[in-house]
């Protein structure tokens, strides 16, 4: 037998892509299992989505260890921060599929819906393990490709269809962008590795300056767009609205977990030596981010817009833990996310259960009288609501405090004197939702149709909020243990 040779070794620590081979393997074999599966019994592909997500998880808790290890030639890194940002990305997936339950019931081609989130999760896995530019593509363009159809969804509904055509060009103009950008990067460093980009540029002494500036501002251009930042935040309110709810609150968490874990790898390993550079345009962005936001959020009377706008404003507050650019803002960021996690999840899980005959629960009006009829589900939402807008002393007050004080002691007080203001304005329109659950007469019938998952989401997520408000330094501790390999 003649020998076979190959042009590159076998890949050395490839345990190191167990997750995804888990998820990759378990979500094709259920889109094959899902055919057998009778039509009014298609929550069996819900909780063995479920089951899917728990078992990457575990791989992945086995995996974790505070060595950094790379794998698949150096395309894939396992570091703490990997490995955070994971069980963050389970998190969204995990409660995104529990709040479709009951959701997705009344809609067809259920057992495709939950693949998808399934093959999102995957992309963004392979995002946040990315240690080069085409890893990370993939990983973005797998994600991307599944939200697009997920966000369309509800065929049935015009505004559904239309937001995920409006999502999907936006989304292909910035994928182009990006692509742009670091077409750039690999002509002046003849590199994909972000070390090894960070490396040249750090000791070339003849660098095309001007080339490398226009690379750097594509690149931030695509990124912002993935993470909803202004002014490529266009896409963010209609996709919101249009989307099936459980896919709002699945895009609101997972999906900005992803982006800006990528973007703060991409600064810290790549483009260090242009800090000075990124951190000027980061602060425009973030205070324009911030201000269109917050400020838009006043105006909507439909409560998955005003959400929206509020999770572009929350992004312009965690951009202030990257703007900061040392360990503490970066910590900081990572417990904005976690605590953002569970006050999203708890504040759909209420709005989800709003649904009912004829009634969609997304509108102010809505919430008016919730606390007379569900006193319990209008505690949830106030805490919840109270925590998003930074209350002391609840999750959410914590979150921003962190960030807060990382960008004051790298320098930047008015940056977040600014932010404070514009934290004050969120307050009101948190409150406003408040004033209609607590001090207005009801307006519809509240006829819920409680589950248990349901109830126990809703629950869960008050009470680790709160929780988090009492007791934050175990969370702060992880995050910072999480982050100490990256400077």
């Amino acid at each position: 037998m003649a020998n076979v040779s190959f042009p590159f070794p076998f890949p050395e620590h490839l345990q190191a892509l167990l997750p995804e081979m888990i998820v990759a393997v378990l979500a094709m074999a259920l889109l094959l299992i899902d055919v057998f599966i009778p039509r009014d019994k298609k929550s069996i592909t819900a909780w063995l989505s479920v089951a899917v997500v728990v078992i990457a998880l575990l791989a992945t808790l086995g995996q974790s260890g505070p060595e950094r290890l790379l794998a698949f030639y150096g395309m894939f890194v396992l570091d703490p921060f990997a490995s955070f940002a994971k069980l963050l990305i389970y998190g969204g997936t995990l409660f995104g599929i529990i709040l479709s339950m009951e959701y997705m019931k009344r809609e067809q081609h259920v057992g495709e819906y939950y693949v998808l989130m399934l093959f999102s999760m995957l992309g963004m896995m392979l995002m946040v393990s990315g240690n080069n530019f085409i890893t990370v593509y993939l990983g973005l363009e797998l994600m991307a490709l599944c939200v697009y159809v997920l966000v369309g969804y509800q065929r049935s509904l015009l505004r559904s269809s239309e937001a995920a055509l409006k999502y999907f060009i936006l989304g292909s103009l910035s994928s182009g962008m990006l692509l742009y950008g670091v077409t750039f990067l690999y002509g002046i460093t003849g590199s994909f590795d972000f070390k090894a980009i960070g490396g040249v540029l750090a000791h070339a002494e003849h660098t095309d300056h001007a080339a490398l500036l226009l690379a750097l501002v594509f690149v931030l251009a695509g990124l912002a767009f993935k993470v909803s930042m202004a002014p490529f935040h266009m896409w963010t309110p209609d996709a919101y609205e249009g989307a099936p709810t459980p896919v709002t609150a699945f895009m609101s968490v997972a999906p900005k977990v992803a982006g800006l874990v990528v973007f703060a790898r991409i600064l810290i390993d790549a483009l260090p030596s242009v800090q000075s550079e990124y951190t000027e345009v980061l602060t425009w962005m973030a205070v324009l981010t911030m201000a269109v936001g917050n400020l838009a959020a006043i105006a909507q009377r439909n409560i998955k817009r005003m959400l929206a706008y509020s999770t572009i404003g929350h992004v312009g507050f965690v951009m202030l833990g990257m703007i900061a650019a040392n360990g503490e803002g970066y910590a900081g960021m990572m417990v904005y996310l976690s605590v953002y996690l569970f006050m999203t999840m708890g504040v759909f899980a209420v709005i989800i259960l709003m649904r009912r005959e004829g009634i969609q629960g997304e509108l102010l009006d809505d919430f008016a009288g919730l606390s007379k009829a569900r006193p319990g589900y209008a505690l949830a939402m106030g805490l919840l609501l109270f925590s998003m807008a930074g209350i002391p002393f609840l999750g959410g007050f914590w979150a921003k405090y962190a960030v807060f004080i990382a960008a004051v002691k790298a320098g930047h007080v008015y940056l977040v004197v600014f932010a404070l203001m514009m934290s004050a304005i969120a307050a009101f329109y948190y409150i406003r939702v408040v004033k209609y659950i607590y001090f207005d007469e009801a307006r519809v019938a509240f006829d819920f149709n409680d589950t248990p998952p349901m109830q126990a989401t809703v629950v869960a997520m008050t009470v680790l909020v709160v929780v988090l408000g009492l007791y934050p330094e175990p969370l702060m501790h992880a995050c910072r243990a999480a982050v100490a390999g990256l400077l």
